[in-house]
């Protein structure tokens, strides 16, 4: 019973059969077997590669105690990230627009409401090709207060013939991302919530 605690406690810790089986000198297929005889869940695939990529846990805590002003900054976000984000990655948020003031408000809420790691907040640009790379990184950078080296490469579009082009922003869009799949559950479930009120 002794080695069912150990490979119980090792394996919640996110420890694979394989070390498991390792650090108690053991095959991994004796650990399996002992998994299934025993009744210990064992981890879908996708969870198994989320624990491998966060071995020291989650990179965000959930702040679930908020005060009215954070309510409703919960509120206005889930509404912005519900008409304005990208909902097609199973392991990622994104939020794209052209106002800074827009993705600074989501950028507050990724950190002051979901407490992620500020470094786990990533940018990248979309722009037209008669835009500086260079001085459209800097109004984003500053604009947002997020360093340059959180952004990722820059795409740029030719405008050429894009009769809709005079309608763009002059420093193009940023997109806001965390790529984390239990986050991204998570806020599915708080957006299947608030349509259920609505």
């Amino acid at each position: 019973m002794l080695e069912i605690k150990k490979i119980k406690s090792l394996y919640k810790k996110g420890k694979s059969a394989a070390e498991v089986g390792k650090e108690l000198g053991i095959s991994w297929r004796k650990v399996i077997y002992l998994m299934d005889k025993y009744g210990i869940k064992r981890r879908s695939r996708s969870e198994a590669i989320y624990y491998k990529h966060n071995p020291n846990g989650d990179p965000f805590k959930i702040k679930t105690k908020l005060t009215p002003q954070e309510q409703c900054l919960k509120a206005l976000s889930l509404g912005l990230y519900w008409g304005e984000g990208s909902k097609y990655n199973p392991i990622s948020i994104r939020l794209a627009n052209s106002d800074p003031s827009l993705l600074r408000t989501f950028i507050k809420f990724l950190r002051d409401i979901c407490g992620v790691n500020p470094q786990k907040i990533k940018l990248w640009l979309t722009i037209h090709d008669d835009i500086s790379i260079e001085k459209a990184l800097n109004f984003w950078s500053d604009q947002l207060n997020m360093p340059l080296s959180q952004f990722s490469k820059t795409v740029v579009i030719n405008h050429r013939g894009n009769a809709t082009y005079k309608n763009k922003s002059f420093y193009g869009t940023a997109t806001v991302c965390v790529h984390n799949m239990k986050l991204r559950q998570i806020m599915q479930k708080w957006l299947e919530d608030y349509a259920h009120v609505a």
